[in-house]
């Protein structure tokens, strides 16, 4: 199999399951990639040139590591490429808005929210620095395609910074949806689908393992039936998928960590 910079890490793996350790070598958070259910998830939206962002090294090194395994490669002549992946714009640095989510990590909490509340409180001369040890590719890629800009530095320490700021054409954050059918309210789904739900509990689990339960469940449950998750927060990257697999959901706040759903198709 070519590959290249563009090619997806779920292109890869599906050619030969060896590369899941090859690339897990660039980056332990790789190794994740060993679950099916989060390598589709992951996987198929990463591309090598991603892989390297995240791992904080060159497309070059991950495709030379996968040439070893059996890959016919095709190397960027770009030397400079990881500098200029990670210095795309020199920003301003005036005033500086840090946002430390080592913290919410270690909780096992996506700090999707803490990230996008700061945003949509920030003016627009201000910079949002986030403060990790990887940098967040898949956010950030959803961040540029709404107009903001950012720009990541790496320390020695294996600190990385990212700096965001909003750019003349950022599109307004809009309030999250507190449910996704308007049709029908949670109460009204308890008693639809009463004696036909199945209950799971994910407040406990660590991230992702959260999305990745509610994945594998909602594939188990038969036609007739229904999911009931208890969450702690509304899931950001959850909802997509299940948009993308015909499920619907309702969902009721029940007080700050304590979040019911509803899972169901129509």
């Amino acid at each position: 199999m070519h590959i290249n910079k563009d090619t997806k890490i779920s292109e890869i793996i599906k050619e030969n399951i060896k590369a899941i350790e090859t690339i897990a070598s660039v980056n332990r958070n790789f190794k994740k990639l060993e679950n099916p259910f989060l390598r589709k998830l992951f996987a198929s939206r990463v591309s090598i040139k991603d892989a390297a962002k995240i791992g904080g090294t060159s497309a070059n090194d991950i495709l030379k590591k996968l040439e070893k395994i059996g890959f016919k490669v095709e190397i960027s002549e770009n030397k400079n490429e990881l500098t200029e992946q990670n210095n795309t714009k020199l920003m301003k640095k005036d005033k500086v808005l840090t946002l430390d989510v080592r913290p919410i990590l270690e909780t096992g909490t996506d700090p999707y929210h803490a990230i996008m509340d700061t945003l949509k409180t920030m003016n627009s001369d201000e910079t949002l620095l986030i403060v990790n040890t990887f940098e967040p590719v898949p956010l950030l890629n959803k961040l540029k395609s709404l107009g903001y800009d950012y720009e990541v530095e790496r320390s020695d320490n294996n600190m990385v910074h990212t700096y965001l700021t909003k750019s003349e054409n950022v599109e307004e954050l809009k309030k999250e949806v507190k449910s996704a059918d308007v049709n029908m309210t949670f109460e009204q789904a308890e008693e639809k689908y009463k004696g036909k739900m199945h209950e799971i509990d994910v407040r406990d689990l660590e991230m992702p393992m959260p999305m990745v339960t509610i994945l594998q469940e909602v594939e188990k449950i038969a036609d007739d039936e229904v999911l009931y998750v208890h969450h702690k927060r509304l899931p950001q990257y959850l909802l997509p998928e299940l948009e993308t697999r015909d499920w619907h959901y309702v969902n009721k706040e029940v007080d700050e960590d304590n979040m019911k759903f509803i899972i169901y198709k129509k």
